[in-house]
């Protein structure tokens, strides 16, 4: 459900390894590339409910992968968690048993130390009230078998983050370790999660190497052409680093980058 930056390459990885998969898009302009990829595709699109006669046939599956983040663009603070909600009153009533809904590590505040996923268990404590809503929505559902995927910033390929940054001045959070994730090891964990069969559980997921934002992107703007960023020495920066011992200890994943400074990019 969702393929876009991160879903379409993972429908089609699973493609690839043999699976029948089934896509949404929102678009019609994007039907015809997830036919060409060998994805079922199926125009979908939730404002916040559904409305349309093919949602039926999409989760007549045996596996649902969510992956539609919240959207920035929407006015109310409760439209993903109603998008999600409504959603759910489908697949009850679908024969999908086993979900993976792709959250974000956004859901942890800064903490200044490493943050475990049992740092955040309560509404409360989230800094994402929205996404943790979301994620409960799943969590709660004793029908299902689900898996949280709480995953740092994606990056790789086209989405090269020192874009947003090159040639800015006086720039603050230099001193925070950045947590970031290539998007061939999302989909290498998601996958893995599957096989394994790693149900009910919460994980996230990141590099296990942090460097200093201020360094991270110095090195990527002279590596790619671009004017290396500036940031206020002075600054304390306040940050959070992500903990995935939860996931090398239960799935020893080998990841193919484990440092953000060695990330492929276009």
């Amino acid at each position: 459900m969702g393929c876009g930056w991160l879903g379409f390459p993972l429908a089609r990885h699973f493609c690839e390894k043999g699976w029948t998969v089934k896509g949404s898009t929102t678009g019609e302009d994007k039907v015809n590339r997830l036919k060409e990829a060998g994805i079922i595709p199926y125009l979908i699109q939730l404002n916040p409910l559904y409305k349309g006669n093919s949602m039926e046939a999409f989760l007549d599956s045996e596996l649902l992968i969510i992956n539609i983040p919240p959207s920035l663009r929407k006015q109310t603070e409760n439209y993903h968690v109603e998008q999600m909600e409504g959603f759910m009153k489908h697949i009850r009533s679908s024969r999908v048993r086993k979900v993976i809904y792709i959250s974000s590590t956004s859901v942890y505040p800064d903490l200044n130390r490493e943050v475990l996923e049992e740092d955040v268990t309560s509404i409360e404590q989230a800094e994402s009230k929205t996404l943790f809503q979301a994620e409960e929505i799943f969590r709660t559902e004793k029908s299902l078998e689900v898996v949280i995927v709480r995953c740092a910033g994606l990056a790789g390929y086209d989405r090269n983050l020192v874009k947003h940054f090159a040639g800015k001045k006086d720039l603050l959070f230099g001193n925070a370790p950045v947590n970031l994730i290539h998007r061939d090891d999302v989909i290498g964990i998601v996958y893995e999660l599957i096989e394994k069969g790693m149900w009910n559980r919460t994980y996230n997921i990141s590099a296990p190497e942090h460097p200093l934002r201020k360094d991270l992107y110095s090195l990527l703007a002279v590596r790619y052409g671009y004017e290396p960023p500036q940031y206020v020495d002075s600054d304390k920066s306040a940050f959070k680093i992500i903990s995935i011992k939860k996931l090398q200890k239960d799935l020893n994943y080998t990841f193919k980058f484990t440092d953000p400074r060695e990330f492929l990019y276009k």
